[in-house]
């Protein structure tokens, strides 16, 4: 049977999750607020540095096979050649309270995982949650990464693993706008679609130092850029939907206070009719035995 009491610890509860609510959303906010200016001013830089990656490459390719041949060797091997084939780059959250963005991002993962079979490296620990109950704890390369400020050390650490692969694509949150994150597939150093896409036309380059040095240059410093705003762009796509988690969580609490507030005054009100009831009765009781 409900009674005041319960009715009051239940309300009491429901005030405490509402502050903490309110907690969160302010932050989140704040944090979202933050980011979003760091990544929409260098979205556009970062595409066209890419794009003048995917030149010189390709450049460096034909430079190489062309050295082949002065040399008579009928296939000259790229640096690029004596790479990894491909890895895939899952970014999760070492926290909850994220929506279903994680789920959604791992998904898509998950199915260009089964499709392709690459190496998987998983950053966060409900990503690696998420890997051990899709049974594949044994099969992930595991990097610890906090959400709040990302660790110089520990993205370096990342870098270098995956810089060893020709193809690295990275499964992560996008902001669009407030009210939508889109999980998405960044392909930051394999044959992704650039201004220059479909010319058949090759440039020639003079690489000084040498070609080896120049490309090494360009996919160290180009890499670390690239994953680093993957890594802010997951981050703002996190907290624009922790907002948005914690702005529904909030009117729900509100909503719930009313019923509770309703059910309060209801027994407030039953419990004094009662008391009326036992007041008229005894009051009666009274004028019989005088």
């Amino acid at each position: 049977m409900t009674t005041l009491k319960k009715i009051k610890d239940e309300l009491e509860a429901v005030s405490t999750v509402s502050a903490i609510v309110d907690v969160y959303q302010k932050t989140a906010y704040s944090k979202m607020i933050n980011i979003r200016k760091d990544v929409l001013k260098t979205r556009q830089f970062l595409t066209q540095l890419a794009d003048v990656y995917h030149t010189i490459r390709s450049s460096h390719e034909f430079f190489a096979k062309e050295s082949g041949k002065k040399r008579g060797k009928t296939e000259e091997v790229s640096p690029v050649e004596t790479k990894k084939g491909q890895v895939l780059v899952f970014l999760s959250a070492n926290h909850f309270f994220y929506g279903t963005l994680i789920l959604d991002v791992w998904s898509e993962a998950y199915e260009f995982w089964k499709s392709n079979k690459p190496d998987l490296v998983v950053v966060g620990k409900t990503g690696r949650y998420l890997a051990k109950n899709y049974g594949l704890g044994d099969k992930i390369f595991y990097f610890d990464l906090d959400d709040a400020k990302p660790e110089k050390s520990k993205i370096a650490e990342i870098i270098n693993f995956i810089k060893k692969y020709k193809k690295v694509i990275v499964s992560h949150g996008r902001f669009e706008t407030v009210m939508v994150q889109n999980p998405v597939m960044s392909d930051i150093l394999g044959e992704v679609p650039t201004e220059r896409e479909g010319k058949s036309e090759i440039k020639k380059y003079l690489f000084e130092p040498t070609p080896e040095a120049v490309m090494d240059f360009f996919e160290t410093e180009i890499m670390a850029s690239l994953f680093n705003q993957t890594i802010l762009e997951h981050a703002l796509a996190r907290y624009a939907t922790r907002m948005m988690s914690m702005y529904h969580a909030s009117e729900n609490a509100k909503k719930m206070k009313k019923e509770i507030e309703k059910s309060k005054r209801k027994l407030e009100w039953q419990e004094l009719d009662k008391k009326q009831v036992e007041i008229f009765s005894a009051f009666q009781l009274w004028e019989k035995k005088n």
